[in-house]
């Protein structure tokens, strides 16, 4: 089964090409995903590292020096005056430097996505890569890049450089993650028949490699249409889902009324089905199934600021939904309506709960193989 790989693709953004000491990419990643990684090329030994991250950056001594010692361990030792960390012991598998290669990543994205492979740079254009050609058609061959930046004015510019590049030639962008992505170049890009497609929406990792958890061609297809349609926020767009089939990642759809029909005969398929069309909330199995309408849109807008919420936890007083009053009490009845609680009766199958200084906060953290679809009205 393929692993999620957001993580990665955040660290790929922001520390390209991403490499670092074993132990610490671990700490980052966790154990299984550098493990995946290792064993599908996607990170490898370049050398050993003379040095390791601190803690605490900012110091004239950092980051840590690496010094191998006589009993054969190393430590990590912190430079500075007076000493600000404690010295870390680490094994010589710990300071193993894993390093990306440009290439080789390229090469087994367009893999995955089912795209003839022809790595290149581009003269100019540091973080950008042509990662191969898209063949629809004989005869027809459309180029798909690969963009690295970490800043939305930097997006904005290279990307803009592209399309002066490749004139009237249709291609594809593919990115990390669309968190630097401003509305404006998402826009502008539709608007040209440029698809742009995050790496973190739709690639995990197996031990044989990278692998997509979508149907590329979905995306692809795209490439070259212009006008109204391209865009995300078109009229055939009825509703957004997020959906979860309890292997991959959860991935956003933006839906047609095909799509949407098709999805709501497959509620029986999803322990959890919300439909804020129709707002109804079904949810169970079995005898135990239960079906609640007339689910109040407030709950519905409160959910999705919650499953929003990619980077931390979701606190109800700070990111529920601006208008909304008793936030707190707001999510906690819309959990109720949406979520389903363990025999426990204190841990629930969707929604993680933490209490820091006794406030409480929330996580989408569902269940290992919880299959759920939220169907919302499309964002404005």
């Amino acid at each position: 089964m393929s692993s999620p790989l957001e993580p990665y693709w955040a660290l790929i953004e922001t520390n390209f090409p991403l490499g670092g000491p074993r132990r610490h990419l671990i700490d980052l990643l966790g154990r299984e995903v550098v493990g995946a990684l290792e064993a599908a090329k996607l990170l490898a030994y370049q050398r050993m590292s003379d040095t390791y991250p601190c803690p605490r950056p900012g110091g004239d001594g950092c980051p840590r020096q690496v010094i191998e010692m006589s009993d054969g361990t190393y430590h990590a030792v912190c430079g500075n005056e007076p000493r600000e960390c404690e010295d870390l012991v680490l094994k010589q598998k710990d300071v193993e430097h894993l390093g990306v290669d440009p290439k080789t990543l390229c090469d087994a994205v367009a893999r995955a996505l089912k795209v003839k492979a022809g790595f290149e740079g581009l003269d100019g254009l540091v973080g950008v890569f042509k990662v191969g050609i898209f063949i629809p058609d004989p005869g027809v061959r459309q180029p798909v890049f690969l963009a690295v930046r970490c800043s939305e004015t930097d997006y904005a510019e290279v990307l803009d450089a592209l399309r002066s590049r490749q004139e009237r030639e249709a291609f594809a962008v593919l990115v990390p993650t669309d968190r630097f992505i401003g509305d404006g170049t998402a826009r502008q890009l539709a608007s040209f028949g440029i698809p742009l497609l995050p790496l973190d929406d739709v690639i995990g990792v197996e031990d044989s490699g990278l692998t997509a958890l979508v149907d590329p061609l979905t995306f692809f297809q795209r490439i070259g249409q212009t006008g109204p349609g391209a865009t995300t926020t078109a009229p055939s767009v009825v509703a957004q889902a997020l959906i979860c089939d309890g292997k991959g990642k959860r991935v956003w759809r933006d839906l047609d009324d095909r799509q949407y029909q098709d999805l709501v005969a497959a509620a029986d398929d999803y322990l959890i089905f919300a439909d804020e069309l129709t707002k109804s909330v079904v949810k169970g199995a079995g005898p135990a199934r239960q079906i609640a309408t007339k689910v109040k849109v407030g709950y519905f807008r409160m959910i999705r600021a919650a499953v929003s919420k990619t980077v931390g936890y979701f606190d109800p007083a700070i990111d529920g939904p601006a208008d909304q009053v008793s936030d707190k009490q707001i999510f906690q009845r819309a959990r109720k309506a949406f979520d389903i609680k363990h025999s426990d009766n204190k841990t629930w199958t969707l929604f993680d709960s933490e209490k820091p200084e006794n406030h409480a906060v929330y996580h989408l953290n569902p269940d290992p193989g919880a299959t759920f679809a939220f169907v919302f009205v499309p964002a404005s």
